[in-house]
Protein backbone atom coordinates (compact mmCIF):
# COMPACT_ATOMS: atom_id res chain seq x y z
CA UNK A 1 0.00 0.00 0.00
CA UNK A 2 1.53 3.57 -1.02
CA UNK A 3 1.20 6.51 1.26
CA UNK A 4 -1.58 9.01 0.84
CA UNK A 5 -1.01 11.96 -1.20
CA UNK A 6 -1.15 13.74 1.70
CA UNK A 7 1.78 11.98 3.85
CA UNK A 8 4.16 11.51 0.98
CA UNK A 9 3.65 15.82 -0.07
CA UNK A 10 4.30 15.97 3.79
CA UNK A 11 7.17 14.00 3.40
CA UNK A 12 8.41 15.86 0.16
CA UNK A 13 8.05 19.45 2.12
CA UNK A 14 10.33 18.02 4.95
CA UNK A 15 12.77 17.36 2.66
CA UNK A 16 12.93 20.49 0.64
CA UNK A 17 12.67 22.46 3.81
CA UNK A 18 15.44 20.26 5.20
CA UNK A 19 17.55 21.68 2.42
CA UNK A 20 16.67 24.83 2.34
CA UNK A 21 17.67 25.22 6.33
CA UNK A 22 21.37 23.91 5.37
CA UNK A 23 21.87 27.74 4.15
CA UNK A 24 21.26 28.99 8.31
CA UNK A 25 24.86 28.39 9.21
CA UNK A 26 24.81 25.65 12.27
CA UNK A 27 26.03 28.44 15.11
CA UNK A 28 22.98 30.31 14.31
CA UNK A 29 20.47 27.23 15.00
CA UNK A 30 22.52 25.81 17.94
CA UNK A 31 21.94 29.88 19.47
CA UNK A 32 18.46 29.67 18.82
CA UNK A 33 17.68 26.14 20.53
CA UNK A 34 19.83 27.49 23.42
CA UNK A 35 17.82 31.11 23.47
CA UNK A 36 14.45 28.93 23.67
CA UNK A 37 15.58 26.28 25.92
CA UNK A 38 16.79 29.53 28.44
CA UNK A 39 13.24 31.62 27.38
CA UNK A 40 10.58 29.45 26.10
CA UNK A 41 8.95 32.51 24.44
CA UNK A 42 6.71 32.06 21.45
CA UNK A 43 9.36 33.58 19.25
CA UNK A 44 11.87 31.32 20.08
CA UNK A 45 9.73 28.46 20.08
CA UNK A 46 8.75 28.66 16.64
CA UNK A 47 11.86 29.38 15.22
CA UNK A 48 12.90 26.62 16.79
CA UNK A 49 9.86 24.51 15.33
CA UNK A 50 11.21 25.41 11.66
CA UNK A 51 14.74 25.11 12.95
CA UNK A 52 14.64 21.78 14.21
CA UNK A 53 14.18 20.35 10.39
CA UNK A 54 17.31 21.63 9.58
CA UNK A 55 20.17 18.91 9.15
CA UNK A 56 22.57 18.63 12.03
CA UNK A 57 26.29 18.59 9.82
CA UNK A 58 28.44 19.73 10.19
CA UNK A 59 27.96 18.48 14.07
CA UNK A 60 29.14 15.25 14.70
CA UNK A 61 28.51 14.81 18.33
CA UNK A 62 26.50 16.90 20.64
CA UNK A 63 25.60 17.21 24.56
CA UNK A 64 21.80 17.38 25.13
CA UNK A 65 20.72 20.71 26.06
CA UNK A 66 19.47 19.77 29.34
CA UNK A 67 21.42 17.18 30.88
CA UNK A 68 24.78 17.86 29.16
CA UNK A 69 26.79 15.06 30.88
CA UNK A 70 24.62 12.90 27.98
CA UNK A 71 26.36 13.30 24.35
CA UNK A 72 24.79 11.80 21.51
CA UNK A 73 26.41 11.26 17.70
CA UNK A 74 24.90 13.15 15.46
CA UNK A 75 22.97 10.51 13.07
CA UNK A 76 20.63 11.81 10.37
CA UNK A 77 17.47 10.33 12.53
CA UNK A 78 14.03 12.07 13.56
CA UNK A 79 14.94 11.26 17.19
CA UNK A 80 18.71 12.85 17.29
CA UNK A 81 16.89 16.21 15.84
CA UNK A 82 14.29 15.83 18.55
CA UNK A 83 16.48 15.32 21.60
CA UNK A 84 19.12 17.83 20.04
CA UNK A 85 16.50 20.64 19.98
CA UNK A 86 14.57 19.58 22.98
CA UNK A 87 16.76 17.63 24.96
CA UNK A 88 15.48 14.68 26.99
CA UNK A 89 12.49 16.94 29.28
CA UNK A 90 11.30 17.39 25.78
CA UNK A 91 11.11 13.96 24.55
CA UNK A 92 9.74 11.08 26.31
CA UNK A 93 10.92 12.73 29.87
CA UNK A 94 8.12 10.68 31.84
CA UNK A 95 9.63 7.54 29.65
CA UNK A 96 13.41 8.57 30.52
CA UNK A 97 12.82 8.89 34.28
CA UNK A 98 11.05 5.69 34.92
CA UNK A 99 13.47 4.13 32.85
CA UNK A 100 16.83 5.25 34.94
CA UNK A 101 14.51 4.31 37.94
CA UNK A 102 14.48 0.51 36.92
CA UNK A 103 17.92 0.65 35.71
CA UNK A 104 18.80 1.93 38.62
CA UNK A 105 17.64 -1.39 40.71
CA UNK A 106 18.62 -3.73 38.05
CA UNK A 107 21.28 -6.49 37.70
CA UNK A 108 21.48 -7.54 34.51
CA UNK A 109 19.82 -5.51 31.65
CA UNK A 110 18.06 -6.47 28.32
CA UNK A 111 16.84 -3.88 25.87
CA UNK A 112 14.79 -5.17 22.85
CA UNK A 113 14.98 -2.31 20.06
CA UNK A 114 17.18 -0.08 21.06
CA UNK A 115 17.22 2.08 17.86
CA UNK A 116 19.93 4.81 18.33
CA UNK A 117 20.66 4.05 21.91
CA UNK A 118 19.07 6.79 23.68
CA UNK A 119 17.42 4.65 26.07
CA UNK A 120 20.90 2.49 26.21
CA UNK A 121 23.20 5.71 27.32
CA UNK A 122 20.67 6.67 29.80
CA UNK A 123 19.49 3.42 31.26
CA UNK A 124 23.39 2.02 31.42
CA UNK A 125 24.71 5.81 33.37
CA UNK A 126 21.86 5.27 35.80
CA UNK A 127 23.01 1.76 36.28
CA UNK A 128 27.32 1.72 36.65
CA UNK A 129 28.79 -1.65 36.24
CA UNK A 130 25.69 -3.90 35.12
CA UNK A 131 25.60 -5.64 32.84
CA UNK A 132 23.68 -4.07 29.63
CA UNK A 133 23.27 -5.77 26.16
CA UNK A 134 21.59 -3.83 23.40
CA UNK A 135 19.98 -5.48 20.75
CA UNK A 136 19.01 -3.46 17.36
CA UNK A 137 18.06 -4.89 14.39
CA UNK A 138 18.60 -2.15 11.61
CA UNK A 139 22.74 -2.56 10.57
CA UNK A 140 22.77 1.33 10.98
CA UNK A 141 21.15 1.90 14.05
CA UNK A 142 22.93 -0.54 15.44
CA UNK A 143 26.49 1.57 14.53
CA UNK A 144 24.94 4.50 16.33
CA UNK A 145 24.00 2.65 19.25
CA UNK A 146 27.93 1.71 19.48
CA UNK A 147 29.05 5.11 19.21
CA UNK A 148 27.10 6.61 21.80
CA UNK A 149 27.67 3.96 24.15
CA UNK A 150 31.35 4.87 23.28
CA UNK A 151 30.61 8.44 23.33
CA UNK A 152 29.51 8.17 26.98
CA UNK A 153 32.33 5.77 28.24
CA UNK A 154 29.66 2.83 29.01
CA UNK A 155 32.18 -0.20 29.83
CA UNK A 156 29.29 -1.97 30.33
CA UNK A 157 27.10 -2.18 27.27
CA UNK A 158 27.11 -4.82 24.65
CA UNK A 159 25.53 -4.22 21.45
CA UNK A 160 24.22 -7.04 19.21
CA UNK A 161 22.71 -6.42 15.48
CA UNK A 162 20.32 -8.58 15.45
CA UNK A 163 16.00 -9.10 15.39
CA UNK A 164 15.20 -10.46 18.47
CA UNK A 165 12.74 -13.00 17.29
CA UNK A 166 11.29 -16.69 18.99
CA UNK A 167 13.13 -20.36 18.76
CA UNK A 168 13.10 -21.70 15.50
CA UNK A 169 12.66 -18.71 13.67
CA UNK A 170 14.82 -18.38 10.08
CA UNK A 171 18.58 -17.24 10.88
CA UNK A 172 17.34 -13.93 8.75
CA UNK A 173 14.65 -11.68 8.20
CA UNK A 174 13.29 -8.73 5.96
CA UNK A 175 12.97 -5.75 8.52
CA UNK A 176 11.27 -3.04 6.71
CA UNK A 177 11.62 0.51 6.81
CA UNK A 178 8.48 2.72 6.40
CA UNK A 179 8.47 4.49 3.24
CA UNK A 180 7.36 8.16 6.02
CA UNK A 181 10.77 7.81 7.48
CA UNK A 182 13.49 8.99 5.44
CA UNK A 183 16.46 8.42 8.17
CA UNK A 184 19.37 6.43 8.44
CA UNK A 185 17.73 5.02 11.55
CA UNK A 186 13.76 5.31 11.20
CA UNK A 187 12.29 4.98 14.57
CA UNK A 188 8.84 2.90 12.87
CA UNK A 189 11.18 0.37 10.74
CA UNK A 190 9.52 -2.98 11.90
CA UNK A 191 10.09 -7.49 10.75
CA UNK A 192 8.21 -7.56 7.53
CA UNK A 193 6.18 -11.08 8.94
CA UNK A 194 4.83 -11.78 11.98
CA UNK A 195 4.01 -7.86 13.01
CA UNK A 196 0.42 -6.97 14.71
CA UNK A 197 -0.56 -3.10 14.76
CA UNK A 198 1.73 -1.16 12.03
CA UNK A 199 -1.39 -1.37 9.53
CA UNK A 200 -0.66 1.78 7.74
CA UNK A 201 3.18 2.19 7.55
CA UNK A 202 4.00 1.30 3.62
CA UNK A 203 7.90 0.34 2.79
CA UNK A 204 8.70 -0.10 -0.12
CA UNK A 205 12.28 -0.66 0.85
CA UNK A 206 13.57 -3.24 3.73
CA UNK A 207 17.22 -5.23 4.35
CA UNK A 208 17.77 -8.38 5.51
CA UNK A 209 18.84 -8.41 8.81
CA UNK A 210 20.36 -11.85 11.17
CA UNK A 211 18.37 -13.08 14.09
CA UNK A 212 19.20 -13.99 17.26
CA UNK A 213 16.43 -16.21 19.69
CA UNK A 214 15.25 -14.27 23.00
CA UNK A 215 15.75 -17.45 24.61
CA UNK A 216 19.90 -17.04 24.12
CA UNK A 217 19.42 -13.52 25.50
CA UNK A 218 17.52 -13.63 29.13
CA UNK A 219 19.69 -15.61 30.91
CA UNK A 220 20.53 -13.74 34.69
CA UNK A 221 18.33 -10.73 33.19
CA UNK A 222 15.74 -9.10 35.85
CA UNK A 223 14.88 -5.78 33.55
CA UNK A 224 13.49 -6.06 30.13
CA UNK A 225 12.28 -3.08 27.90
CA UNK A 226 11.05 -4.19 24.71
CA UNK A 227 10.26 -1.45 21.22
CA UNK A 228 10.05 -3.40 18.27
CA UNK A 229 7.30 -2.19 16.54
CA UNK A 230 4.42 -5.37 16.86
CA UNK A 231 6.91 -8.04 17.33
CA UNK A 232 6.35 -8.39 21.02
CA UNK A 233 3.92 -10.62 21.42
CA UNK A 234 6.38 -12.85 19.65
CA UNK A 235 9.04 -12.36 21.45
CA UNK A 236 7.65 -12.55 25.04
CA UNK A 237 5.63 -15.70 24.27
CA UNK A 238 8.91 -17.70 23.35
CA UNK A 239 10.15 -17.24 26.69
CA UNK A 240 6.66 -17.58 28.81
CA UNK A 241 7.93 -20.71 30.71
CA UNK A 242 11.01 -17.91 31.90
CA UNK A 243 8.83 -14.94 32.36
CA UNK A 244 6.55 -17.19 35.14
CA UNK A 245 9.70 -18.48 36.43
CA UNK A 246 12.45 -15.44 36.82
CA UNK A 247 9.36 -13.02 37.08
CA UNK A 248 11.61 -9.93 35.68
CA UNK A 249 10.25 -6.33 35.19
CA UNK A 250 8.99 -5.45 31.94
CA UNK A 251 8.55 -1.99 29.88
CA UNK A 252 6.78 -2.77 26.28
CA UNK A 253 5.39 -0.62 24.25
CA UNK A 254 1.61 -1.37 23.70
CA UNK A 255 0.46 -0.39 19.63
CA UNK A 256 -3.08 -0.19 18.89
CA UNK A 257 -4.58 -2.85 17.53
CA UNK A 258 -1.63 -5.21 19.25
CA UNK A 259 -4.21 -7.92 20.49
CA UNK A 260 -2.24 -10.34 21.15
CA UNK A 261 0.58 -8.54 23.04
CA UNK A 262 -2.64 -7.59 25.24
CA UNK A 263 -4.00 -10.88 25.84
CA UNK A 264 -0.32 -11.90 27.18
CA UNK A 265 -0.55 -8.67 29.60
CA UNK A 266 -3.86 -10.16 31.07
CA UNK A 267 -2.18 -13.20 31.56
CA UNK A 268 0.81 -12.31 33.41
CA UNK A 269 -1.71 -9.90 35.53
CA UNK A 270 -3.03 -13.07 36.63
CA UNK A 271 0.35 -14.56 37.63
CA UNK A 272 0.55 -11.59 40.01
CA UNK A 273 2.33 -8.69 37.94
CA UNK A 274 0.69 -5.21 37.99
CA UNK A 275 0.31 -3.39 34.87
CA UNK A 276 1.26 0.80 34.42
CA UNK A 277 1.15 3.21 31.49
CA UNK A 278 3.33 5.41 31.86
CA UNK A 279 1.96 9.71 32.55
CA UNK A 280 3.49 12.41 32.78
CA UNK A 281 2.58 12.78 36.38
CA UNK A 282 3.62 9.01 37.60
CA UNK A 283 2.25 6.18 36.77
CA UNK A 284 -1.55 4.81 36.58
CA UNK A 285 -2.49 1.26 37.52
CA UNK A 286 -4.16 -0.13 34.01
CA UNK A 287 -7.23 -2.56 34.64
CA UNK A 288 -8.50 -5.24 32.65
CA UNK A 289 -11.18 -3.12 30.32
CA UNK A 290 -8.58 -0.64 29.54
CA UNK A 291 -6.29 -3.43 28.47
CA UNK A 292 -9.52 -4.88 26.46
CA UNK A 293 -10.03 -1.81 24.77
CA UNK A 294 -8.81 -0.65 21.22
CA UNK A 295 -5.98 1.77 21.98
CA UNK A 296 -6.44 2.03 26.33
CA UNK A 297 -3.09 3.92 26.78
CA UNK A 298 -2.55 7.64 24.83
CA UNK A 299 -4.63 9.30 27.25
CA UNK A 300 -1.77 9.13 30.02
CA UNK A 301 0.57 10.61 27.05
CA UNK A 302 2.87 7.17 26.16
CA UNK A 303 2.41 3.72 24.65
CA UNK A 304 5.03 2.40 27.09
CA UNK A 305 4.05 0.12 30.11
CA UNK A 306 5.53 -0.98 33.07
CA UNK A 307 4.83 -4.95 34.31
CA UNK A 308 6.09 -4.99 38.25
CA UNK A 309 6.30 -8.87 39.15
CA UNK A 310 4.88 -10.08 42.41
CA UNK A 311 6.79 -8.94 45.58
CA UNK A 312 8.96 -6.16 43.93
CA UNK A 313 9.20 -3.02 46.04
CA UNK A 314 6.62 -0.59 44.14
CA UNK A 315 8.24 2.64 42.53
CA UNK A 316 8.04 5.92 44.02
Amino acid sequence: MALPLSVRLRVWARIALARLLTAVPMRVAVAVRDRNAASGHRFWKSLAGILRHRPLSPLTEFPLPDNREVRLAAARSRLVQLLFWYGEGGYEGAETHWWRVLCGRATRILEVGANIGYYTVQGARAAPGVPYTAVEANPESAEIVGRNVELNGLAGVTVVQAAVVGDGAPATMELALPDQERYAAPTGAYLATGTEGIAGRPASAAVTVPTVAMSALVEGVDLVKLDIEGYEANVLESVRPWLLEARPTIVVEVLKEAHRLRRILRELRDAGYTVHAIGERGLHPITDEELDADAPLPRYGSRDVILLPPGREPLG
